[in-house]
This record gives C-alpha cells, structure tokens and sequence, in this order.
C-alpha cells in the first residue's frame, strides 16, 4: 500500500473514532465514557484504538479540535454566504437559530468546556484561543456590515456569552427567546 492511500486510511480511521467518541460523551459524558465503550462503539479492538490514541486525553484534545473547528466554520460559513448582501441583523439569527438548533453539538459543546474548566489547562487554551477567534470573526464582521457601530468587540464578547447562556437554557430545557426577539433587542440597545 503506497503512502497516501495509507495515510487517508489512518486519517478515515481516525475519524472513525473521533466520530464513536463525540457520539458517546454526547449521551454518557466524558467521565462515563471509557476507551473500550469508544472501541466497542468504533467497532474496532481496543488495540487498533490505542495504535491511534495513547491516552483519553489525546482523543479528547481531537474531539475538541474537530468540535471547535465545525463551529469556526459554521461561523464563517453564515457570514460568506453573505456575501456582504445579508444585514448583521439577518446573520445573527441565522448564528443564534442555529447553534440552537444543534442539540448534539450544543451538549458535546457543554462536556468539553466542562472538561476544560475542571482539569484540563491544554483544552482550556484551546477554548481560550477559539473563543478569541470567534470574537475577532463576530467583530470584523460587524466592522463590514455596519461600521457605524462603534462599540464592535464588545458586542461580540456579549453575542457570544448570549449564544453560550441560550445554549445552557435551551440543553436544559428553559423557554429561551427567538432569533428574531434577541436581535430586535439587541438593535434597539445598539441604536440608542
């Protein structure tokens, strides 16, 4: 087998796994999820899993990364189909509908920052990091839309914390407000 036929087979394997794993600490969390139940739901031996994951943590930073690198480009994804035709307005309903909307993405999203917070520094500097990208991206975006607003890198951090908060609400079930009332209410303070 020549090497890049060997490399995309590791790299499809490797999905694979990341795949089992997201789905497990989506219904268990990652305390309750163990490298067997990974393998067993990966359907592959636990031998085959360690050749690929020494350690639950290194699956966990992959999980991470995949998990963080899906919303950065969901996030630039809303704001290119713009295409700089679309309103701020009309772009923050489409973020906020859909990170609300994705239920599994929302949980695994919970366990990781979770994760982060309670013993892991290297997850809690790749949070720390993304989060700083997403509100750079929030910001220039804003900057192209309406460059009028001046106060831009504020109104992202608090979109963010807004979207975050809504997340908790929504995963347990808490009547949350729409898209469309969260961003009327954020024009209003904005215009004032």
């Amino acid at each position: 087998m020549n090497k890049e036929k060997k490399a995309q087979k590791q790299a499809s394997k490797k999905q694979q796994i990341i795949e089992a794993g997201t789905r497990l600490i989506v219904q268990k969390g990652i305390e309750k999820t163990s490298l067997a139940d990974i393998a067993e739901e990966a359907a592959i031996s636990k031998g085959s899993l360690y050749y690929y994951y020494a350690s639950k943590n290194e699956l966990i930073f992959d999980i991470t990364e995949a998990h963080i690198n899906q919303i950065s480009q969901n996030l630039f994804g809303i704001i290119e189909q713009s295409q700089g035709k679309a309103s701020w307005e009309e772009l923050l309903k489409i973020l906020f509908e859909r990170i609300l909307a994705a239920d599994t993405r929302g949980r695994l999203h919970l366990y990781l920052v979770q994760q982060a917070l309670n013993e892991n520094e290297d997850l809690k500097e790749r949070f720390r990091k993304k989060y700083q990208e997403w509100k750079s991206m929030i910001t220039e975006g804003f900057a192209k839309l309406e460059p009028k607003i001046t106060n831009q890198r504020v109104l992202s951090s608090l979109i963010i914390a807004v979207l975050d908060g809504f997340l908790i609400q929504s995963l347990l079930e808490v009547e949350t407000i729409t898209g469309d009332e969260f961003v009327s209410h954020l024009d209003v303070q904005i215009r004032e």
